[in-house]
């Protein structure tokens, strides 16, 4: 099968890891996009206990208070898709890996759309009102640094505060879309990280919806966005990471501050 070619009979390949190694996870994100060049799409979801700062593919490492992160052991990290900076700590992470030449992945916006309804049909499932608000980013106003800010097309929100950010990923032969859902907030450790009041990070960011698991919305993305595909989900143990994507953590430029 030629690179990028959708494999119908293979389904939709589904990895799990709740409470693993982060960076683990992280790396793993570019076996995704190598069974998507394949032809096997591919889906990982996601979540860890302890506070980490995951930076965007090319966002400065300043745009955070790294000695604060060393002080209080919170690693500080770099995704594979571009945007801007987000805490993760118990919250969801998802990753969406196609064949380039898989309907979905034929525009950037086309993605984001496609993607983000299975989204917010499965957080619907679960209970939480969300909804995709209109583009509020003023042209020529600088980005914040803080993903959740942010209030763009690749967005899903509560009552206004946006509860969902995504980015992706484009390689010659497959595409990556990444979500993060916040499912808690601690807006006083975004102060401490990102530099900002607690009062305005209240005012931008909200957890999706009360007494949400990571696992079981998790289990309700997979559904939904399987659905969407017209996949049937196959669930498969998450095989160890090639250790070129693993040692770039070794480096100041993916792990500014690296996990203890």
């Amino acid at each position: 099968m030629s690179p990028g070619r959708l494999d119908p009979a293979a389904g939709l390949t589904v990895f799990e890891a709740f409470g693993g190694a982060v960076v683990v996870s992280l790396a793993f994100e570019e076996e995704l996009l190598a069974l998507a060049a394949a032809g096997r799409p591919a889906l990982s979801v996601s979540s860890w206990t302890g506070p980490v700062a995951l930076l965007g593919y090319g966002q400065p490492a300043s745009d955070i208070d790294l000695e604060a992160c060393r002080a209080r052991g919170i690693p500080v990290l770099r995704r594979i898709t571009g945007g801007t900076g987000v805490i993760l700590a118990g919250d969801l992470a998802v990753s969406l890996a196609l064949p380039a030449d898989h309907p979905w992945a034929a525009t950037i916006g086309g993605l984001y759309d496609r993607f983000l309804d299975a989204l917010a049909e499965a957080l619907a499932l679960r209970g939480a009102a969300v909804e995709r608000p209109a583009p509020r980013q003023a042209a020529g106003r600088q980005r914040s640094p803080i993903c959740f800010e942010d209030q763009m097309a690749d967005t899903l929100s509560v009552d206004g505060r946006k509860v969902a950010g995504c980015a992706q990923a484009r390689r010659k032969s497959s595409v990556l879309i990444h979500a993060a859902v916040l499912l808690g907030l601690d807006a006083g450790l975004y102060e401490t990280i990102f530099g900002v009041s607690t009062e305005r990070i209240q005012a931008a960011l909200a957890p999706a919806g009360p007494d949400l698991h990571p696992r079981e919305l998790g289990e309700a993305v997979t559904h939904t966005l399987a659905g969407a595909l017209g996949l049937a989900p196959q669930p498969r143990r998450r095989p160890p990471v090639a250790a070129q994507f693993l040692d770039r953590y070794r480096t100041p430029r993916w792990a500014p501050v690296p996990p203890s």
